[in-house]
């Protein structure tokens, strides 16, 4: 009398559902077993898994139970090779793992003697099974790169703030297309709202999620995470353009975009929006953009620099930290011999800068004068301009904006930048450098001045004309551009714990 245990699988999930395939399996399995006088102990059921993957849960339980010294069952018991393993390789270690442990793999279908003319005979059909499901997932894979040419959706689930619906039946085929689930998309509307500050200051992922969770909004019913809200983000699905092929399923890397297969979906936010989205998030990416140069309180952070070997002007302290200092990054780290960097008190070089910038920019003359001569000049960059659209697809939008003014200001005589704004764009701008929050002076900085270079006896100043430009030529009734920011929000009474 021997003891054995039963593995039958299927490959999908589809065929579990559907199918009389695992029944059947286990029915023959049985009969097998009772024709050899064997006790069944266990059945070991496993529906849509692929037997390519060894880390299957049920097959690795099996495997386990099998190979504990209280041997268990004397026999594996399969309909055929194929159901234990289409891996030639994982199908050889394991079964010499069984036999290490006093276990016989053995098939149903297949006949196969325990000698050496067997073992041969074994091996050359797990090589033959391996073979034929890579030419199976090949054509599969193959007919759906050809649905998707077709702009019909292959099956998988549905992203957030969609559905699938049959578009049309070709034979036993449903062909289907996605369509806004008009239940969710609103919650994706103000997903992508509250990351570009639709109706009030722009926010991250982490206060994205924050935000839904705590007013009870889910994800299909589960809670929003920071991982989702970016995945979500920069999903192009959502502006219309998804991309088919993106990743091998088997092993997820990426695919180059050569092989990416476009599909035309309904689009949920304007492109525009979604444009705007991707800046941002750039913009705060720590790989382009240390948090501490956002978060930290020095209004120079990222744009102070040494005038020596134009390293970064970072913050030091002494006399205890009663006093702060712009210092060399090159100096501190490697020693007095490596700059001729000086160190300079934090708000002596604040205040000079932004007396500079308050007296010989931000007044309305120096503005108009500067911005008269950036007009002028308007034609000579649009060649530049359209050349940079075709490389810079998240300023696209800017960039169009841009000139689309100046040639209206061109052709029709009709001046876009008037005294009036330029004045207005100098008040504002004055009195939020002057008495704005910490944050918003840093940032409103940031975004006026490219670079401080530091000497000693001199300061050189350096921003962009572009910024002073598009401001001046928006409504007298807007404020200053939105300048991008993080916000500590984690922290709200200052405390470590809530």
């Amino acid at each position: 009398m021997g003891r054995a245990a039963i593995y039958v699988r299927v490959s999908t999930a589809r065929q579990a559902e559907r199918d009389l395939s695992l029944p059947d399996q286990v029915a023959q399995c049985r009969r097998y077993c009772h024709q050899h006088g064997w006790d069944v102990v266990e059945v070991f059921s496993e529906p849509g898994a692929s037997a390519l993957d060894e880390d299957r849960p049920v097959f690795q339980e099996m495997i386990f139970k099998a190979t504990q010294s209280d041997k268990l069952f004397d026999y594996v018991v399969v309909h055929s090779l194929s159901r234990f393993s289409r891996d030639s390789l994982h199908s050889e270690l394991y079964v010499r793992q069984l036999r290490k442990a006093g276990v016989e793999l053995v098939s149903i279908t297949q006949d196969i003697s325990p000698d050496s003319g067997g073992e041969f005979i074994r091996k050359v059909l797990n090589v033959f099974d391996e073979h034929q499901s890579r030419e199976n997932a090949k054509h599969v894979h193959r007919a759906m790169l050809e649905n998707a040419r077709q702009g019909f959706w292959n099956g998988s689930r549905s992203p957030y703030g969609y559905c699938v619906m049959v578009r049309e039946r070709r034979g036993t085929k449903d062909k289907k297309v996605l369509a806004v689930n008009e239940e969710e998309a609103p919650v994706v509307r103000l997903i992508f709202d509250l990351a570009t500050g639709a109706n009030g200051r722009p926010m991250g992922v982490k206060a994205i999620a924050t935000h839904l969770n705590e007013r009870g909004i889910a994800r299909r019913g589960r809670r929003f995470s920071t991982g989702g809200i970016h995945d979500l983000l920069t999903s192009s699905t959502y502006c219309g353009r998804h991309h088919f092929n993106r990743n091998d399923s088997r092993n997820g890397r990426p695919r180059p975009p050569s092989l990416w297969i476009e599909l035309q979906v309904p689009a949920i936010v304007d492109e525009k929006t979604f444009t705007a989205v991707q800046g941002l998030l750039r913009s705060r990416d720590p790989k382009h953009v240390p948090p501490r140069v956002v978060n930290g309180p020095t209004l120079l952070a990222g744009v102070a620099r040494c005038g020596y070997c134009g390293m970064a002007l970072i913050q030091n302290t002494g006399k205890g930290g009663r006093y702060r200092y712009y210092c060399c990054s090159r100096k501190l780290k490697e020693g007095p011999t490596s700059c001729r960097g000086m160190r300079i008190r934090m708000e002596q070089l604040d205040d000079v800068v932004l007396g500079e910038l308050l007296m010989r920019i931000l007044q309305p003359e120096h503005l108009h004068k500067m911005l008269d001569e950036y007009v002028r000049t308007a034609n000579d960059r649009q060649v530049a301009d359209r050349e940079r659209i075709v490389g810079q697809r998240v300023q696209r939008d800017e960039l169009a904006a841009e000139i689309a003014g100046f040639q209206k200001q061109l052709t029709s005589g009709e001046p876009v930048v008037t005294e009036e704004k330029i004045a207005r764009l100098a008040t504002l701008l004055r009195e939020k450098l002057q008495s704005g929050s910490p944050e918003f002076r840093q940032a409103y900085v940031r975004l006026l001045l490219r670079e401080v270079s530091v000497r000693e006896g001199e300061i050189r100043i350096r921003g962009s004309k572009s910024v002073l430009a598009r401001a001046a030529a928006s409504s007298i009734d807007q404020t200053p551009p939105a300048v991008l920011s993080f916000v500590r929000e984690w922290r709200a009474r200052r405390d470590s714990n809530s």
